[in-house]
């Protein structure tokens, strides 16, 4: 069913896995959709933020915001917010690249204000948290926030059991988390139980080749990705799988359901095992909407549309 047009705030850490630059595109290019800004989280934000910007000045959308946000913390060693490719992800854009004089989470706070704003959060909680760390009152006013992570269900990847803490968008900087995810936001969440079978297949990247300027910059980023991707699963992952739909799945859930399944749940996040972990809680949890299945074919094929359009 299609929503109300959503004003939207995306909220990322692009520039590493490519599924970021991905939602981007999606979000400005479905018409359910008034992009007002994109804030940057994790790692080099500024760096990520001229990524941004990139995406956005080949869509022909200068009046989109973006604004650099929190670095964020590293709570384990071996899980960093960074992989060492996000130079290469920037490319040939300039290292000057017009970003916004406001900080991420002063922009937050400023647009949420009017109380009709939704926040899709598709990388670390830092700057939700950095947020509420200024304004207490700051989930009241966000309308809703999509948050791209948890775990709700059994992970499998290509067949395989995976534990809970693949989840690494709440993992990297687990403080943030446990404080903006029981602040009682309006919270819609979309796991990775589900995500980690979204896959775009390598004939549908072809098809973007032969697209607009964007389109082809999409490619260009998804081959830099598939490369890493293919080459640390030792050849596991086959070679008509590209990448995976994580984020852009995330903002389309946002505006339409067609190729999902959810229900209603009161969730609690906190530390289990020394991951953070997402958990139904009758008694003490917030009320939240889980997405807890994709038909990923279709929305593989839906999100290569809307992107075309």
């Amino acid at each position: 069913m299609l929503a109300a047009m959503v004003k939207l705030i995306l909220d990322t850490d692009i520039g590493t896995d490519v599924d970021d630059a991905l939602a981007v595109a999606f979000a400005v290019r479905h018409p359910g959709i008034d992009l007002l800004a994109v804030t940057t989280v994790a790692g080099d934000t500024v760096r990520r933020a001229r990524i941004a910007r990139k995406l956005l000045g080949l869509a022909g959308r200068s009046d989109v915001e973006v604004a650099a946000g929190e670095r964020g913390e590293q709570s384990q060693a071996h899980r960093p917010s960074e992989a060492g490719h996000e130079d290469a992800m920037l490319g040939a854009a300039p290292n000057d690249a017009e970003i916004s004089a406001r900080d991420a989470v002063t922009l937050l706070l400023d647009a949420c204000e009017s109380g009709d704003i939704e926040v899709a959060t598709v990388g670390m909680q830092s700057n939700i948290a950095a947020a509420l760390g200024r304004d207490p009152g700051f989930a009241e006013s966000v309308a809703r926030l999509c948050v791209m992570g948890g775990v709700f269900a059994p992970v499998t990847f290509l067949g395989n059991a995976l534990p809970p803490s693949i989840d690494h968008n709440l993992n990297v900087d687990q403080g943030a988390s446990l404080r903006a995810l029981n602040a009682g936001f309006n919270i819609l969440y979309v796991p990775a139980d589900v995500t980690m079978g979204t896959w775009l297949l390598s004939e549908q990247v072809d098809e973007l080749r032969r697209g607009d300027a964007l389109c082809q910059e999409l490619a260009r980023q998804i081959d830099i990705w598939s490369m890493r991707l293919h080459g640390g699963q030792r050849g596991a992952v086959p070679a008509e799988y590209a990448c995976l739909l994580h984020d852009p799945l995330a903002v389309a859930c946002m505006v339409d359901r067609r190729f999902v399944t959810s229900m209603r749940a009161r969730v609690t996040v906190a530390m289990h095992q020394g991951h953070v972990r997402t958990f139904i809680d009758p008694a003490a949890g917030h009320e939240a909407e889980v997405i807890t299945s994709v038909d990923w074919q279709a929305f593989g094929r839906f999100w290569l549309e809307t992107v075309l359009r």
